[in-house]
């Protein structure tokens, strides 16, 4: 990034690109329901932060450190992600042949860096998007599998999952269990001839729609808290990211134009209906653990 704004500001770009504000522009005729649907690849690229809530059994000081890394994950990708969009934008140039090559770019940063600095470095690049993202599938299994252990503990999926290994601690069935599933599915995907940025999309829209539920339900109740106790006017923040949450998930459900991605909406929501009544038929009668 400082290398293409160095060579932008030098006026040394590969195709006469140059730093200006036109990146902060929408170009005409854009709705707001295809800004809606172009926030859904935005809440996927701060998808994460949350994670650090499944940590909370595991963490000293949860109440002053899981709020900290939860801020400071929000704060530091607010900044970089705009930053870095804003430098590829004007990388690739403003002007309707560089929009539209940047649109059509499967790797922008790594193309980027084979004009601005060589290929040595799009090499690099692509070597740490490899260790990102296999970083990022990493986090997300440990995660789930935390996750599989407190509903096995708690009976609300079976026993078997709350099983940890005796030397570390860790939620080892419900890890297996992940990583299993996720093998079945590539497998699944490549006998289907799938492309690998499909299956990425595809897996990742999903996702950033089950989030954006879980974003909604948890402006509910921070809001209802909120309102309960003697900071109501603080109840409007989570209304307003209520909104914005329902507002990209309608989008998401009625897409103009249509999308091939249609589909997801529904898939998740059957996804949560089978979970919310999976929850309903266990729960009654469940003792809980303690915390």
């Amino acid at each position: 990034m400082a290398i293409v704004i160095g060579r932008l500001l030098a006026g040394d770009a590969p195709a006469q690109q140059s730093v200006n504000a036109h990146w902060l522009q929408l170009p005409p005729g854009t709705t707001a329901s295809t800004v809606a649907l172009a926030a859904t690849f935005g809440f996927l690229s701060f998808a994460g932060f949350e994670s650090a809530g499944s940590f909370g059994e595991e963490t000293t000081e949860p109440t002053r450190r899981i709020p900290r890394a939860l801020m400071t994950a929000i704060a530091f990708g607010a900044i970089f992600y705009v930053a870095c969009v804003a430098v590829q934008t004007l990388g690739f140039g403003t002007d309707p042949a560089g929009v539209q090559a940047f649109a059509a770019s499967g790797a922008p940063l790594g193309e980027l860096a084979r004009l601005y600095a060589g290929r040595g470095m799009a090499d690099a690049l692509n070597l740490a998007a490899i260790v990102s993202a296999v970083g990022a599938g990493l986090g997300c299994a440990s995660v789930a599998g935390r996750m599989l252990y407190a509903f096995g503990r708690d009976a609300l999926a079976p026993r078997a999952l709350a099983g940890v290994a005796p030397a570390t601690g860790t939620p080892i069935a419900g890890l297996g269990f992940v990583l299993g599933l996720d093998l079945a599915g590539l497998i699944a995907f490549a006998v289907a001839g799938t492309e690998p940025i499909d299956v990425f999309f595809y897996l990742a829209t999903i996702g950033t729609l089950c989030l954006l539920c879980m974003y909604a339900m948890t402006s509910i109740a921070a809001a209802v808290d909120l309102a309960r106790g003697t900071r109501r006017a603080e109840a409007l923040i989570p209304v307003a990211g209520l909104g914005v949450a329902l507002y990209v998930l309608y989008h998401n459900v009625r897409p103009v134009p249509p999308s091939p991605f249609d589909a997801f909406p529904y898939v998740v929501g059957a996804w949560l209906v089978i979970g919310a009544l999976l929850a309903l038929v266990r729960a009654p009668g469940v003792a809980r653990s303690p915390g």
